[in-house]
């Protein structure tokens, strides 16, 4: 009879938890792209592979500038297709939130979770509306977040061949990925009396391959696994300020919510801190847990949902990588989802009514929060301001452009040659003046943000060789903020 009820509970909880995920991929189909000048550095990436000019971003320049090869890999293959890639990042971003919703679930149900834990932190999971933001972005968060959800929920039902090629993607999707590849040599020795050793072997070596193969393709094509992006940010974070600017964000982000700006405009009416609170208190108890041995599950479930986030946390807060980037926010979401349920738990005792009623007021702030601060902020003029001074930017493979945001203007005038004077596709500019590397390679075009490259600005202004050399080709006031966004074209380029 218990049995029968468990599994009539499960099904219910299916049911209502594929509701929920539908409902939210509605909303996101419904209000539509919403993307970050990054998103289409890798879009860039995708276009010249799906166009068959290799995993590039300047045509027949082998630079590793994204931090996502399977992520441009996969949108490649949709335009390969015939899908648009704005379209198809979407679509396949709200798909991932749905089975993340869905991978979350299983790994709260293979830990032994009662009490309505598993429904609650799936449910809470997709109600957070920044995430929710984050899907919209075209940015490969959602896609990474299910990896490594599926490779946790995966090594909680034992299914280690297939967490091994889940954990093995993750890594190829985001660097962070790693921190569920060096997760797993302690799960097969903790699996070592449970499962059979040939299993074990053929997860470890899925691994070892899939990793194996890009890092040697990485190596021979662009010299390093390391991305370049990576290099560029590093020389950028230097700054102490940007370290007290990241650190002070982590702080906000578990009491008033992420850095972003517009969309993503802190507000109390959302009860992060009260999520934060609860997740925090959910940790301690598995802790606890841990330290008194209650139960054969303590330690998978400890590992399986902590493990990654603090590691996580500590890593990206010591690389200072909490500034501009709201997408570095993404893979704490679910592991708050799926603590917070369990703070309530621990504390009411397990009362399921209490878990899902608090989840309820969770979810609800989320939506108040998005209705009444976030969608009506959600006001940016940041992308199209790229696009439409970008139209006066000829668009042909012998042109170059400099620009210090190369993500809209590159892929408005693609073919057309990139100089990024931040270095992320650009690796000799790193290090470099950005007005010293101008006049060194006289660029055809410079497109620029006059708030972001204000002090560029005043430098040039001060300089006569840029008077005597470009004219303002273009200019577009920002409709919702104090900047205008520029083209300049050297004379003598038709």
């Amino acid at each position: 009879m218990r049995l029968i009820y468990s599994a009539m509970t499960r099904r219910a909880s299916a049911i209502v938890l594929g509701l929920a995920a539908a409902a939210r991929t509605a909303a996101g189909l419904w209000l539509g792209f919403r993307p970050f000048d990054d998103t289409y550095i890798t879009f860039r990436y995708s276009l010249n592979l799906a166009s068959g000019h290799g995993f590039v971003y300047n045509l027949g320049e082998s630079v590793l500038g994204t931090t996502t090869p399977l992520w441009t890999l996969v949108l490649a293959l949709f335009s390969v297709l015939g899908a648009p890639i704005e379209q198809a990042a979407l679509v396949m971003s709200l798909a991932c939130d749905a089975a993340s919703a869905f991978l979350l679930f299983r790994l709260l149900t293979a830990l032994e979770f009662g009490a309505g834990i598993p429904l609650a932190g799936a449910c809470l999971f997709l109600g957070i509306f920044d995430y929710f933001s984050l899907a919209r972005s075209g940015m490969e968060s959602s896609f990474f977040v299910c990896l490594v959800l599926g490779a946790l929920a995966c090594l909680a039902e034992r299914r280690l061949i297939t967490a091994g090629v889940a954990a093995a993607l993750a890594a190829l999707t985001r660097p962070e990925g790693a921190l569920v590849v060096v997760l797993f040599p302690a799960a097969l020795w903790h699996y070592r009396l449970g499962v059979p050793r040939w299993r074990r072997a053929v997860a470890a070596a899925a691994l070892a391959v899939i990793g194996g193969s890009w890092a040697c393709y990485a190596t021979v094509t662009f010299g390093s696994v390391i991305p370049q992006s990576i290099r560029a940010k590093s020389a950028m974070f230097e700054d102490p300020a940007l370290a007290v600017f990241s650190w002070s964000n982590l702080r906000l982000f578990f009491v008033r919510g992420q850095y972003g700006g517009e969309i993503y405009t802190r507000t109390y009416l959302q009860l992060t801190i009260v999520v934060s609170i609860l997740a925090a208190l959910g940790a301690a108890w598995l802790l606890v847990s841990v330290i008194r041995r209650e139960s054969p599950h303590a330690v998978p479930r400890a590992a399986l949902l902590m493990f990654f986030p603090a590691a996580y946390i500590a890593g990206m807060s010591l690389s200072h990588a909490f500034t501009f980037f709201p997408w570095y926010y993404a893979p704490m979401y679910p592991f708050l989802a799926a603590l917070a349920p369990i703070g309530v738990g621990a504390a009411a005792r397990w009362k399921t009514a209490w878990v899902m009623g608090t989840t309820a007021v969770l979810v609800a702030a989320q939506l108040a929060a998005a209705a009444a601060v976030k969608l009506p902020a959600d006001k940016s003029d940041w992308i199209d301001g790229y696009f439409d001074v970008s139209r006066a930017v000829r668009r042909d493979r012998g042109v170059t452009v400099a620009a210090p945001e190369i993500g809209a203007v590159g892929w408005r005038v693609w073919p057309a040659t990139i100089l990024d004077l931040e270095g992320l596709v650009t690796p000799e500019a790193v290090g470099v003046e950005p007005q010293a590397y101008l006049k060194l390679k006289r660029p055809d075009y410079l497109v620029v943000r006059t708030d972001n490259a204000a002090e560029l600005l005043r430098r040039l202004e001060r300089d006569p060789w840029f008077a005597q050399t470009y004219d303002v080709a273009a200019i577009r006031p920002d409709a919702y903020a104090d900047r205008e966004f520029r083209a300049y074209k050297r004379r003598g380029e038709e």
